[in-house]
């Protein structure tokens, strides 16, 4: 059974998606209220009751809802950060409701056991804070191919060791937050602009298309069939320019992938992540299967 990876929303406003493997749900990010998470769960056949866990990318409120992170805590759902999250945002109370019912959980840079058949790989951003993206690599059994998708944003630069934890993903999840044009001329504060347009802020659609082509570059034949781009600006991108500048991404490197375009919204439609027909790359990756 192959990793299903639904994003139930994604923008300044709040963020939150969902992963499935042979029946457990696992939440990367739970940025809405409870009331707006629990119905983009009910639209995607989901709900509270169903789900084992959750990871943070970062303690910002549109990743880690305080309401709905102490929803967590009173149906004793486990939430995995990293230590320097709760150094940051250890005094609110849904992290400290976690902590002091044994909840909160905390990951390093090794691979870790999240939900059953689902693992886990951090790697650190460049975002306002400690903001970590995902490697996940999951498989049911021990003979199957495992699944894998990166999941990158809220990040104003990237490097070689962010190349190196998504190279070889069979969906990628990427931030294309703006166009660079339209937030110089958006109006806002100029401290707001500049944030957003630093090595600390979020990515635009060119230097998304840039690090997706270097992903290309490291992974081999048959990887990377399917782009989820994520967080765009409300004001500052149009999804219609990101999805030119990612298919012209793809283009240079001679590429196929199915292009998606994740909403504030609505939930984005379940996505299959279907894992390519080559040899499995968990060894690189250094995830345990065999434990």
């Amino acid at each position: 059974m192959a990793l299903e990876f639904t994003v139930l929303a994604s923008g300044s406003k709040g963020n939150a998606s969902l992963l499935q493997l042979d029946g457990s749900c696992f939440l990367v990010d739970a940025g809405l209220g409870p009331s707006a998470l629990a119905n983009r769960l009910e639209i995607v056949g989901a709900g509270w009751d169903r789900i084992c866990g959750a990871i943070i990318t970062h303690t910002h409120c549109d990743h880690s809802h305080d309401a709905t992170l102490r929803r967590m805590a009173r149906s004793r759902i486990p939430v995995f950060c990293h230590p320097g999250h709760w150094e940051e945002a250890g005094h609110r109370p849904g992290f400290r409701e976690l902590f002091e019912l044994g909840l909160l959980r905390f990951f390093d840079d090794r691979p870790l056991l999240v939900a059953p058949g689902l693992w886990v790989e951090s790697f650190e951003l460049k975002h306002s804070g400690p903001t970590f993206g995902f490697r996940f690599e999951g498989r049911v059994g021990r003979r199957g191919r495992p699944s894998t998708l990166g999941y990158l944003t809220d990040t104003g630069s990237w490097d070689h060791r962010t190349v190196e934890a998504l190279a070889d993903v069979d969906l990628l999840g990427i931030e294309f937050n703006h166009d660079v044009e339209m937030e110089r001329q958006s109006g806002r504060s100029p401290a707001l602009i500049w944030r957003n347009l630093g090595d600390r802020g979020h990515l635009s659609n060119d230097q998304a298309a840039e690090l997706l082509r270097a992903i290309l570059d490291r992974s081999g034949p048959g990887a990377l069939t399917q782009v989820v781009m994520l967080h765009l600006s409300e004001h500052c991108n149009r999804p219609e320019l990101a999805v030119q500048v990612a298919r012209n991404a793809l283009l240079t490197r001679d590429r196929r992938a199915q292009l998606h375009t994740a909403s504030q919204n609505c939930p984005l439609g379940k996505l299959w992540v279907k894992p390519a027909r080559r040899a499995s790359v968990a060894s690189i990756a250094g995830f345990p299967w065999e434990e």
